[in-house]
């Protein structure tokens, strides 16, 4: 009795592997939202330039971080592009900053959004003065005055001496 138990274990193993082991294929996508600290956001609300230090020091720590677009009330676990590759590497410079996520989306059981990230920018939601000033990316020191200039495109050297 317990070798016929054994032998139809045996064999639902050998009939469900594939189905566990089915390829997952993910859709590209570009996704804007903020670069969160999962430990701190939940908790205790959390978030922002001013919890800026404590998720270096959370990413120090280990902790994985996530991205969240408030927009869409979504949170996107955030993975590596490839294996053995740190997740957070990418994101390092922009912890607590708006960014736009250029990757591939996995939908995991139960729902989970897992984001493989290949590309971060700085969003252009984060730079308000930007859609004042077309011409900024042109200026090399619009950074420096960022919303001075009424007429951005106006000025063919907007860093030199006045007169």
């Amino acid at each position: 009795m317990c070798r016929v138990g054994l032998v139809m274990v045996l064999a639902l193993t050998v009939v469900a592997a594939p189905a566990w082991a089915q390829k997952v294929t993910g859709k590209p996508v570009t996704v804007t939202g903020r670069v969160v600290d999962n430990v701190c956001i939940w908790p205790a609300g959390l978030k922002g330039e001013s919890h800026r230090e404590c998720a270096i020091g959370c990413d120090k720590a280990g902790v994985r971080m996530a991205l969240l677009d408030e927009k869409a009330n979504v949170l996107y676990t955030i993975m590596a592009d490839a294996p053995f590759k740190d997740p957070n590497a990418p994101l390092r410079d922009h912890f607590e900053r708006m960014v736009t996520v250029k990757g591939t989306l996995y939908t995991a059981p139960g729902g989970q959004k897992i984001l493989a990230v290949q590309e971060v920018k700085t969003a252009a939601a984060a730079q308000p003065c930007a859609a004042k000033q077309p011409c900024a990316a042109k200026q090399p020191c619009a950074a420096k005055q960022p919303c001075a200039a009424k007429q951005p495109c106006a000025a063919k050297q907007p860093c030199a001496p006045k007169k």
